[in-house]
This record gives structure tokens, C-alpha cells and sequence, in this order.
């Protein structure tokens, strides 16, 4: 009998903050072709700090996916002409169709929020095809 395929456990605590990708999260890749060789998805661990916020992006080439952890989280997405706002309770999760235009923020002034986000059929970041837009009305934007 061939060999069966095995699971893989990533601690998000080993491996390494990514405060880049989307300042000033910290987001830990913890499933994508880097950690566990996997070419079909990628899922991650979020913290916003307090009145953390991202800029109004898209996602080119993926689905999104969040579960809100800690929070609530604030999500903000493009509708027609006009930028929505929904809270979003711990316990719940959203899904982001390619191509939609969203962001989220940590409305608490002293507790951090956390998220895990998924990127369907992608192997990583890169493959995502993350897109910022610069849209005066975002209520994100600095």
C-alpha cells in the first residue's frame, strides 16, 4: 500500500511576524506552500492592535475567508459607488468573493482583535494578488 499523506502542525507562534503585508497587523502565515508544501491554500493568524485598521483592498486571483476570534472586527467593503460598514462579532466568519473590495479594523481603543483568514486555491501571499486602493471616501484611510 502507497504511503497515505500525513498532517501537518504549524505553531503560529513559530513562525515569523509579518508586519508588512498589511500595516500595522501582525500576521503569521501559517499554512501556504513555505510552511507545509500545500499548493491549494493559505491560512493565516491576525492581530489588529487597538484602532488598527488595513486600507481598502482585493484579492485578484482568491476567495477570502476571516472567523473573527477576538473582537468584535469592523469590515468595510465596496458596493456600487458607496463604501459599507457591518461589525462583526467574535464567533463569526465572512466571506470575501474575489475581486471584492474590503477592509477591517479593530474598533476597541484598548484591546487587541484577532482574526484567522484563509485564501482559497492559492499556495501563498504572493499568488493572492493583493491590490490597495486608493479611494478618498475609504474611512480606513489615513
Amino acid at each position: 500500500m502507497a504511503d497515505l499523506p500525513v498532517p501537518q502542525v504549524v505553531n503560529s507562534l513559530d513562525v515569523d511576524e509579518d508586519k508588512a503585508y498589511e500595516p500595522p497587523y501582525d500576521i503569521r502565515w501559517g499554512v501556504n506552500r513555505e510552511t507545509t508544501g500545500t499548493d491549494t491554500i493559505t491560512m493565516g493568524r491576525t492581530i489588529i492592535p487597538p484602532r488598527g485598521r488595513n486600507a481598502l483592498h482585493y484579492h485578484k486571483n482568491c476567495d477570502t475567508t476571516i472567523y473573527v476570534v477576538k473582537g468584535p472586527i469592523n469590515i468595510y467593503w465596496k458596493e456600487g459607488g458607496e463604501i459599507e460598514r457591518k461589525e462583526i462579532p467574535v464567533g463569526h466568519f465572512v466571506y470575501f468573493p474575489c475581486g471584492c473590495i474590503h477592509g477591517q479594523e479593530n474598533p476597541s481603543a484598548d484591546e487587541p482583535a484577532e482574526l484567522v483568514f484563509t485564501y482559497g486555491a492559492m499556495p501563498n501571499k504572493e499568488a493572492a494578488g493583493t491590490t490597495f486602493v486608493d479611494d478618498p471616501r475609504d474611512p480606513l484611510r489615513d
